[in-house]
């Protein structure tokens, strides 16, 4: 199989750790639908990544959905997910926290390039709390007990080590580590894995 889409793109990134993390083989275009939007839209009407090609060629398209197949792939026993009850609803609720995470990083990235006398000091002091917010609720999450930890992987930690990176990346003055210390420490355990250093861009 095949996974279209640049590893700056925090929802490409989370699929190619979750393939290493599963032991998927896959093959890698290094797509940016931002700077090559044509052919985006010619594998995902929207113009987005990541999109995966199967072995049989059907494209999937949105990174929850490709989540969602790789875990039918691997069965029950090895998922990225509980398959049901309170545990899938809180796995899968952290890491919606981590995707507007992702959204919302991006946002305030955006209309901060925006000329001086177009940025709204309104919004991105909107996108700056609600990153805050997602980063401090995936501290919560983030201990021994939690379901953000070093071992074994699930969809909450990769999501979440992905959100983390994001951040600090575009927003260093965000200083993601003071906002969130536990979840640094596991994003720190986790830096030399596989899934995380062969994805980092």
């Amino acid at each position: 199989m095949k996974l279209i889409g640049t590893y700056f793109s925090p929802f490409s990134r989370r699929v190619a750790a979750a393939l290493i993390a599963l032991g998927i083989p896959y093959e890698h275009d290094d797509l940016n639908g931002y700077k090559d939007p044509e052919r985006a839209r010619q594998l995902n009407p929207v113009g987005k990544v990541p999109v995966l090609v199967l072995d049989s060629g059907e494209h999937l398209i949105d990174s929850a959905v490709i989540l969602d197949y790789l875990d039918e792939l691997v069965g029950t026993q090895r998922s990225l997910v509980p398959t049901a009850g309170e545990a899938r609803r809180a796995m899968l609720q952290l890491a919606a926290i981590s995707t507007t995470i992702y959204e919302q990083t991006t946002a305030r990235d955006f209309e901060a390039r925006r000329t001086q006398d177009c940025i709204q000091p309104n919004l991105i002091e909107r996108y700056r709390l609600q990153t805050i917010g997602g980063l401090q609720a995936l501290d919560a999450a983030s201990s021994l007990q939690g379901l953000i930890r070093k071992a074994p992987l699930n969809l909450a930690t990769i999501s979440a080590v992905v959100a983390f990176e994001y951040a600090q990346m575009l927003h260093p003055d965000l200083d993601a580590a003071a906002i969130a210390p536990s979840l640094a420490r596991v994003v720190l355990d986790l830096g030399n894995e596989p899934a995380f250093q062969q994805t980092r861009p």
